[in-house]
């Protein structure tokens, strides 16, 4: 008697076994809880991180009063008194003219719709859009509101306690940290290794060195185009050139895209109200300043610090807008800038292991071609 032989059995798929540490339960839940706080204290973050780049780029001339025998919270003051002192001045110089320039520039703006209405290039597209119209209305309507408006926003100061409680408190934290952060500084640097505290500290003072001579420097290329294009506005007759040129100064402060806003600004204003040949004297001052900004201003402001692409620049200036308004993108190129100078310092020994293998390619390949030959 036979036994019929066993039926094959297939083999076994292998077990795949995954095996979770307790320190990587604890770490995912760190992660985990972290982007939660993150998430719910954002705006306190910001503040923070505002109020740290502000430190960074008041921090070289507190530290210049500090070599001459100033005290570090006298020094400090200081500079915010000088500070305070420039923006009162300039409060209380051009805010009641430049409002009332404004107010008169926008009771004015439906005439001058109405005279370049009657130049036969805007009737022609005037009578197929009917832009001009609409907009001669609708700004009609904002002058009767002017006096309304005024009287609102003077009628809101309660609603606006909190912004001034936040920028009060943005002040003082920037105030303290700058008093801090020698102290700061060591004690972190302490903790460190002696020659990663000396390539930390290093980078550092070139992050805050970059940082300042970038808002510092912001600051004077916007004076000057303002004084340029005010100057030019009066020499060519075009009207309300103390608004003008705060049009000017104030977008100058966004890198790359705010001057050409504010010469579309500024030409399509003086084309309206003064006409063709002021415009276009004022558009072409303005495009050779341009130049001579971008050319020779910029590059002696700004020589002392980190250069970016026209791509970084443009991509930093649209984050920063994104999270924090005009301001964020005023703040965007200088952080942008230090970042660039840390991944530069952080990368350096990868780069340098990189250009050794490179050059020893190189060298392989210009070896093997005799012997091929």
């Amino acid at each position: 008697m036979t036994t019929a032989p066993a039926p094959h059995e297939p083999p076994s798929a292998p077990k795949v076994e995954v095996v979770v540490s307790v320190q990587t339960v604890v770490k995912a839940l760190a992660i985990f809880f972290g982007i939660i706080l993150v998430y719910i204290a954002q705006e306190a973050i910001l503040s923070i991180l505002l109020s740290a780049v502000m430190v960074l780029g008041l921090d070289p001339p507190v530290t210049a009063l500090e070599r001459r025998g100033w005290g570090r919270g006298k020094a400090a003051l200081m500079v915010f008194a000088v500070i305070a002192l420039i923006l009162f001045i300039i409060v209380v110089w051009a805010v009641v003219p430049v409002w009332n320039e404004i107010s008169q520039l926008i009771r004015n703006l439906p005439s001058y719709i109405q005279d370049a209405r009657d130049s036969d290039v805007v009737r022609q597209i005037d009578d197929k859009t009917q832009v001009l119209e609409k907009l001669q209305s609708a700004l009609a309507d904002l002058a009767r509101k002017i006096p309304e408006t005024a009287i609102s926003l003077l009628g809101t100061a309660g609603s606006v306690v909190g912004s001034v409680f936040s920028l009060v408190t943005l002040v003082f934290l920037t105030l303290f940290g700058l008093i801090a952060k020698p102290t700061m500084t060591r004690s972190a640097l302490e903790l460190m290794r002696p020659g990663t505290a000396e390539r930390v500290g290093a980078t550092l003072d070139e992050v805050t060195h970059t940082i300042s001579f970038s808002l510092i420097g912001n600051v004077v290329i916007s004076i000057i185009a303002g004084t340029v294009v005010g100057v030019s506005a009066v020499i060519v007759g075009a009207p309300f050139p103390v608004v003008l040129a705060l049009i000017v100064g104030l977008f100058d402060l966004i890198p790359q895209v705010g001057s050409a806003i504010a010469a579309f600004i500024v030409v399509g204003i003086t084309l309206i109200a003064a006409g063709v040949t002021p415009a276009v004297i004022l558009l072409v001052i303005i495009l050779v300043y341009q130049q001579v900004e971008n050319y020779l201003i910029q590059p002696a402001v700004m020589r002392q610090a980190v250069e970016l692409s026209g791509f970084a620049t443009i991509a930093s200036v649209l984050l920063g807008g994104a999270l924090l308004g005009v301001v964020g993108a005023i703040l965007a190129v200088p952080v942008a800038a230090s970042v660039k100078v840390v991944v530069r310092e952080a990368s350096e020994g990868r780069r340098g292991r990189m250009a050794a293998l490179r050059a020893q390619g190189a060298a392989g390949d210009d070896a093997a071609v005799p012997s091929a030959t």
